[in-house]
């Protein structure tokens, strides 16, 4: 088929669309296309001959382009080009005829003709084609399940072959018996014939002799009629004698004839009746059919388990290669780290510590491990970083075209930059997305854009590095929408609230408290902390007593940061005390919910949170719930259950505080 069309192309090629002209000088050609404005092409001899070339119109020559790169693509590659390829190659053939046909005006009708009797002849050979596949596919298919009853077939097969060849055998022996018994036969009837004519022969004498004798006792006087009846009388004994001998070999030939009787029963006694030979025939017929087109799927099968016999050798071998050299590495190699464990302290978990860790070894495994912890920059980093577009998906603060010089902010640049953003975001009580917060404090600092890209990115990169520094990692996770704003403003204004009620006990602002008031403004500003709690942070506190009266304690040493913006004991342990409390909250929920159930839904955990914290207040519950469903107020009623794993995980990530004590 293949070979059919590309040399109806090559005679369209040649015959429509290489055209040359002959001729000495200028030759002048106006080529009158449908659709196309009269083109006039001016050809010069060309040097060392006399023949000239007749330019063709664009879209002619743009056609015969097309076509020439569609058929090199598709007719003139090897064979194991897809099937595909060489569809497009069809498609490319037709669409040219297709258009060959709308503008050339001369052979418009040829052209139609042509292109119908191409298309109906296609379509016809890619319906056999079509036929032929689903017919192979049955028959593989069908080899496949009945790979056990072909062997079966194949068997009684062989076993039926040999059968027929012995009853072909035995029916040419039965045969020439069977010749041999009719002309035997023919020759028992001529015997039996003449015995009875003799026998009739002799009855009629035996009734001459009777009636003679009859005369003879009616008639005794003469010496004539006495010797007469003598003779007859001689006669008769002859004639007696004769008959008994007669009957004798009658006797014998038929005790003969029945002992043969009984030996060609006793042969012919296994012998198959016609109808029944013809009917094995047609059966043996019909198996052999079958047998012959089981052997071809067998043999088709046959080839296939070949191949992957094949496959299978070639893997078994790769395989002890494999794993002789598993054995050699495993002998002379020293063991190696599990880096994986390292996942535990890099920010993002294993995931990203698997794009960190790819294709690097050891030494530069140490570097990465470096990097993260410590929040250096290696001498391999890069020194710009690709930003990601403007699309919508893209964060507000970092939609920006190109690529901006990476800053490498260190951990004091980036803590005393956060610490303004919170600064600036408290003083407006700004309620907008931390994200877009963050992209209009750049924009009110950088005025050129580039220069904005260029911090924004470098922030985010330092925060992804710096990621396990507590104040870094919230500010990151509130960043990126995955913590709820309201725990560090929770955190701030409980270590304010702490330092307003100290210093409201120092009403001459001397900077000094005693121990009692330390201890009675914790428990004013934090009433469900235990006792545990309030001697640790008693002891905290205690460090920062004045040296010439051990019983007082600047309260302000207690919460003043040096340069690095580093935060005191005293508000790291209020901080941590708060995170515990929060989680033994969340624990208490978790366990009223109970840790079968699969999905919990908006009513469940209301209930839950009524239980364990009975004085919560619907305000602060119906925020609970809308940061954890993920959803406004008003749809709380409408919104579906989700699983227990991420209501978890919203809930360590939100601002979930005990309001009152569990009675």
């Amino acid at each position: 088929m293949r070979a059919w069309v590309l040399a109806n192309v090559r005679i369209l090629v040649r015959s429509g669309l290489k055209m040359r002209c002959e001729g000495v000088g200028e030759v002048k050609a106006v080529v009158k296309v449908e659709g196309m404005e009269e083109v006039e092409a001016v050809s010069e001899v060309e040097a060392g001959g006399g023949s000239s070339r007749r330019s063709k119109p664009r879209r002619v020559a743009q056609m015969e382009e097309d076509l020439r790169a569609a058929l090199i693509l598709s007719f003139c590659s090897p064979s194991t080009v897809p099937y595909k390829v060489l569809e497009e190659g069809l498609r490319a053939v037709e669409a040219s005829l297709r258009q060959l046909v709308g503008i050339v005006r001369p052979y418009n009708t040829l052209l139609t003709l042509l292109h119908h009797g191409y298309t109906h002849h296609i379509h016809h050979l890619q319906t056999r084609l079509a036929n032929l596949q689903t017919l192979l596919e049955n028959n593989m298919s069908y080899g496949c399940q009945h790979k056990p009853e072909v062997t079966r077939l194949s068997t009684l097969n062989s076993d039926l072959h040999y059968r027929l060849q012995d009853s072909d055998l035995l029916l040419g022996d039965l045969k020439n018996q069977v010749f041999k018994l009719e002309e035997l036969l023919g020759e028992e009837r001529r015997r039996g014939q003449c015995l009875e004519d003799e026998t009739r022969r002799l009855e009629g004498q035996l009734l001459e002799v009777i009636t003679a004798v009859a005369v003879s006792s009616i008639n005794p006087c003469g010496s004539s009629s006495t010797r007469s009846g003598r003779c007859s009388i001689l006669h008769l004994e002859v004639l007696d004698e004769h008959i008994n001998d007669q009957e004798f070999n009658i006797r014998e030939e038929l005790s003969e004839k029945t002992r043969l009787l009984h030996d060609i029963e006793r042969q012919y006694r296994d012998v198959v009746p016609r109808a029944d030979y013809d009917r094995q025939q047609r059966r043996l017929t019909t198996l052999s059919n079958a047998h012959k087109q089981l052997s071809h799927a067998h043999d088709m099968l046959k080839d296939q388990h070949d191949a992957l016999l094949g496959v299978y050798e070639a893997a078994v071998t790769e395989r002890d290669e494999l794993s002789a050299e598993n054995h050699t590495l495993r002998r002379a190699a020293t063991p190696r780290p599990d880096w994986n464990r390292a996942a535990e302290y890099v920010e993002g978990g294993i995931s990203r510590w698997r794009e960190l860790s790819c294709g690097k070894n050891s030494d530069q495994l140490v570097d990465v491990l470096i990097s993260e912890l410590t929040g250096s920059q290696l001498s391999t980093s890069s020194e710009f970083i690709d930003c990601k577009g403007v699309e919508e998906s893209v964060p507000v603060y970092l939609r920006y075209e190109g690529s901006v010089r990476n800053r490498r902010l260190g951990k004091r640049d980036v803590s005393l930059v956060i610490d303004d953003i919170w600064r600036e975001k408290r003083r407006l009580a700004n309620k907008d997305p931390m994200d877009e917060f963050v992209d209009s404090y750049f924009k009110e600092r950088y005025h050129m854009e580039e220069v904005r890209a260029e911090w924004c990115y470098s922030l985010a990169d330092a925060c992804q590095r710096l990621a396990y520094e507590e104040q870094i990692g919230l500010f990151w996770g509130i960043l990126c929408g995955q913590v709820q704003e309201q725990v560090y403003h929770h955190q701030v204004d409980s270590v304010n609230n702490l330092y307003d009620v100290l210093k409201s006990r120092d009403p001459e602002d001397k900077g000094v408290v005693s121990r009692g008031e330390v201890e009675a403004a914790i428990r004013q500003v934090f009433p469900l902390k235990s006792e545990s709690n309030v001697k640790v942070l008693m002891e905290t506190a205690a460090r920062a007593s004045s040296l010439k009266d051990p019983t007082v304690i600047k309260y302000h040493n207690l919460f003043s940061q040096g340069s690095t913006g580093t935060r005191t004991g005293l508000v790291t342990e209020v901080t941590q005390q708060a995170r515990d409390e929060q989680d033994a909250y969340i624990q208490e929920v978790l366990d009223e919910l109970g840790y079968a159930a699969m999905d919990v839904s908006v009513n469940e955990l209301s209930r839950a949170f009524t239980i364990v914290d009975p004085r919560i207040e619907q305000r602060e519950l119906d925020a609970y719930l809308e940061w954890i469903f993920n959803t406004t107020k008003n749809q709380l009623k409408s919104t579906a259950p989700i699983p227990l794993p991420l209501l978890a995980a919203r809930l360590q990530t939100g601002h979930i505080v005990r309001v009152g004590a569990r009675s």
